[in-house]
C-alpha cells in the first residue's frame, strides 16, 4: 500500500471521526441544556435569568461531555468500518490494524491537550460562575410570580429554599430549608442567621420548617434577607468524641422561632474550595499541611486535654481540606485524561467485536465507562477523602483500569494482523 493511499484512508477515517465527534458533542451539549433549563424554569427562574445561566452551565458540562463524546465518535466510526467489511479489506491490504489508531490520535491527542491545559484555569472558572447565582438574585426575586411547588437556589453552598405556594414573587408558604447556619444575631437585634462556609464545612446541615417566609433585598448590607414566620428548626449540637476519634459526634435539637431571618450574600467574590485554579488550590493544600504539622506538634509537646482536643481538631479538619484539594486536582486531570483513556478503550473494542450491527461497539464502550471509570473516579474521592491514601493512586483509577483492559484488548488485536 502506498503512502498516498494510506494518507487517503487516514483522511477519510479522521472526517468521520470530526463529523461523528461534534455531532456527538452537539447532542450531549443540547441534551445537557433542555434537562438544565427546563429544571431551572420549573424551579421558579425566569428566562432572563436561565439563559446567562445556561451558557456558564453548558460550557462546564463540555469538561464531561467531551471525552464521552470521543468514545461515541470511536466506537461509532470503527464499528462502522468492520461491519462494511472495510477492516478486512484493509487488513488485505497489507495494513496494520494498530496504523488505523493514526486517525483516533489525531483528534483526540489535542482534544485531550486542550482539556489539561485549561483544567487548572478555565474549568474552575466556570465552576464557580455556573454554581454562583449570586449576580442574578436580586432581578431573579423580581421574576418569582407565582406558583406551586417551587425551589430558589440563594448561594452556591448548597442554600436552596424549598416552598409549597409563592405569591407575588415574594411571599411564601411552607418553607423547607436544609443549609448549614451560623446561628446568633442580626443587624437589627433580631434572632437571624448568616449563610457562610469555611468553618461551617464540617458541620451537619440544619434543618428548618416555617410556616410563612418573606423575601427581602437589602441594598446596603448587600444580602437577600428570607424573613421566616413560625419556624421549627432542628440544629446540629457537638457531642465530645473518643479519644481514639479526631471528629465530633453530633446530635440535633428542636427549637421554635416566632420569626427567624437567613441572609445571603449578594455577591459572587467568596469561592469553594473547588473553584479555585490549580494554582491557588495547590497553595491552600500546602497551607493546610503546614497548619495539621504545627497541630501535631502542638499535641505532641500539650499535656493539658484543654489544649490537646482542639488542636486534634484542628488538625482533623486541616487533613480534611488538603484531602478535598488533592482529590479536585487529580478529578481535573482524570476528566481531561479520560480524553485519550476512552480513545484507547473504544479502538480495540470496535474492531475485535466482529458484528454488522454497527452500534455493538459503542453500547459496549459505554458499558465499561460507565460501570468502571465513574464508579472508580467518584469512590476514589470519597475513599481518599475519608483515608488519605494519595489521590493520585485512586481519584485516577478509573483510568488506570480503563487503560489496562486497553492494553489488554491491543494485545488481542496484534493476533489479527
Amino acid at each position: 500500500m502506498k503512502l498516498r493511499q494510506l494518507g487517503t484512508l487516514d483522511r477519510y477515517l479522521l472526517k468521520e471521526l470530526l463529523l461523528n465527534f461534534f455531532y456527538s458533542l452537539l447532542f450531549m451539549s443540547l441534551l445537557v441544556s433542555i434537562v438544565s433549563a427546563m429544571k431551572a424554569v420549573h424551579s421558579g427562574y425566569s428566562i432572563g435569568i436561565v439563559l446567562p445561566w445556561l451558557r456558564d452551565s453548558l460550557l462546564y458540562s463540555l469538561y464531561f461531555t467531551t471525552p464521552i463524546s470521543i468514545l461515541i465518535a470511536c466506537t461509532l466510526v470503527y464499528g462502522r468500518f468492520v461491519a462494511d467489511r472495510e477492516f478486512m479489506a484493509t487488513l488485505a491490504s497489507g495494513i496494520s490494524p494498530f496504523r488505523l489508531f493514526l486517525p483516533m490520535a489525531t483528534l483526540a491527542v489535542p482534544v485531550g491537550a486542550l482539556m489539561l491545559l485549561t483544567q487548572s484555569t478555565i474549568l474552575p472558572e466556570l465552576q464557580h460562575r455556573k454554581q454562583d447565582l449570586g449576580r442574578f438574585l436580586v432581578k431573579q426575586l423580581e421574576n418569582l410570580g407565582e406558583g406551586k411547588m417551587g425551589q430558589l437556589r440563594l448561594d452556591d453552598q448548597g442554600g436552596v429554599v424549598h416552598w409549597y405556594e409563592i405569591r407575588g414573587g415574594r411571599d411564601l408558604s411552607e418553607v423547607y430549608i436544609e443549609k448549614q447556619l451560623s446561628i446568633g444575631s442580626d443587624s437589627s437585634g433580631g434572632t437571624g442567621a448568616v449563610a457562610t462556609i469555611g468553618e461551617l464545612e464540617q458541620i451537619p446541615a440544619t434543618k428548618i420548617l416555617a410556616k410563612r417566609a418573606q423575601l427581602t433585598v437589602d441594598d446596603e448590607a448587600e444580602v437577600i434577607r428570607l424573613t421566616l414566620i413560625g419556624v421549627d428548626m432542628k440544629f446540629p449540637v457537638s457531642e465530645v468524641a473518643p479519644e481514639n476519634r479526631d471528629f465530633l459526634d453530633w446530635r440535633f435539637e428542636t427549637i421554635l422561632f416566632d420569626q427567624f431571618n437567613i441572609d445571603f450574600p449578594i455577591n459572587s467574590i467568596q469561592r469553594r474550595l473547588n473553584d479555585l485554579p490549580t494554582t491557588e488550590l495547590k497553595a491552600k493544600i500546602a497551607e493546610n499541611l503546614e497548619t495539621a504539622r504545627l497541630k501535631e506538634l502542638e499535641i505532641a509537646e500539650a499535656e493539658d486535654p484543654a489544649i490537646i482536643e482542639p488542636a486534634r481538631l484542628a488538625m482533623a479538619k486541616a487533613l480534611r481540606t488538603a484531602r478535598r484539594g488533592d482529590t479536585e486536582i487529580w478529578r481535573r486531570r482524570a476528566m481531561a485524561l479520560a480524553v485519550l483513556t476512552f480513545s484507547l478503550l473504544g479502538f480495540p473494542i470496535a474492531l475485535l467485536t466482529r458484528t454488522t450491527q454497527k452500534l455493538v461497539p459503542f453500547f459496549f464502550g459505554i458499558l465499561a465507562v460507565m460501570a468502571l471509570f465513574f464508579p472508580l473516579t467518584y469512590g476514589g474521592i470519597q475513599f481518599t477523602r475519608a483515608t488519605g491514601v494519595p489521590a493520585w493512586t485512586t481519584v485516577m483509577s478509573g483510568n488506570y483500569v480503563l487503560a489496562a483492559i486497553a492494553l489488554y484488548l491491543l494485545s488481542r488485536l496484534r493476533v489479527i494482523r
